[in-house]
C-alpha cells in the first residue's frame, strides 16, 4: 500500500501546472468572494479521478499491480486517497475563507456542508464508473449529466405546486434531513466499493 501511495503521490507531484492554476484560484476567491473558494475541491476531485485513469493503462498497470498489494486494497487505497485528500482541502480552505471573511461563517459552513456531500456521492458514483470507462469517461460523464439535467427538469415541471411545500418541511427539519443525506451517501459509498471491486476483479490488467 505504501507502494501505491507514493506512486500516487508522483503522479500528482507531475500536474504541477494545474496545481498552480488551482493554487491560483484560491487566492483569487479568498481576496473576492469567499464563499465560491470551496468549490475548487471538487475540482479537485475530478483531477484526482483522473489517477484511476492513469494507473489502469496498459503500459502502467503491468508495473503497478507487481506491487505487492491486492485489487481490493488498490480500490480502498484510491477511495481513501480521492474522497481523502479532497475532504481535507475542502477543510484547509474552509478555515482560510473563515480567516479572509470572518463575517460570512454562515454561509461558509453551509456551502461546507453541500460540497462535502457533493464529494461523497460523486466519489460513490464517478470511481466505478472511471474504473470501467476510464479514457472514455468523459464522453459519458457529458452523457449523464445532460440525462440527469433533464430528469431534473421534468420532476421540478411536475412538482412545481409541491416544491415550496417541501422547502419549508426541509427548512424546519435541516440537521436530521442532512444527517440522513448523508447516511445514505455513507451506504452508496459503501455499495460503491464493492462494485468497484468487482469490476477491476474482472478486468484483465
Amino acid at each position: 500500500m505504501k507502494g501505491l501511495a507514493v506512486y500516487d503521490m508522483t503522479w500528482l507531484k507531475g500536474q504541477k501546472k494545474l496545481l498552480m492554476i488551482l493554487a491560483a484560484l484560491t487566492i483569487l476567491y479568498l481576496v473576492t468572494d469567499g464563499t465560491t473558494v470551496l468549490f475548487l475541491s471538487v475540482i479537485y476531485q475530478m483531477l484526482m479521478l483522473r489517477t484511476l485513469e492513469w494507473n489502469l493503462r496498459a503500459d502502467n498497470s503491468r508495473f503497478l499491480f507487481t506491487l505487492p498489494f491486492t485489487r481490493r486494497e488498490y480500490v480502498r487505497e484510491k477511495y481513501l486517497f480521492i474522497l481523502g485528500s479532497s475532504l481535507v482541502l475542502t477543510i484547509v480552505l474552509y478555515i482560510l475563507a473563515l480567516a479572509f471573511h470572518p463575517n460570512k461563517m454562515m454561509e461558509l459552513t453551509a456551502m461546507l456542508g453541500v460540497i462535502l456531500l457533493e464529494l461523497l456521492y460523486f466519489s460513490a458514483i464517478l470511481i466505478p464508473m472511471m474504473i470501467k470507462l476510464g479514457s472514455n469517461m468523459q464522453v459519458w460523464l457529458t452523457v449523464i449529466v445532460v440525462a440527469i439535467a433533464s430528469l431534473t427538469a421534468l420532476m421540478i415541471g411536475g412538482l412545481q405546486e409541491t416544491v415550496g411545500q417541501w422547502v419549508t418541511v426541509i427548512r424546519g427539519n435541516l440537521p436530521v434531513v442532512y444527517t440522513l443525506v448523508a447516511l445514505l451517501g455513507l451506504v452508496c459509498l459503501g455499495v460503491s466499493m464493492k462494485i468497484s471491486e468487482g469490476i477491476l476483479g474482472r478486468e484483465e490488467l
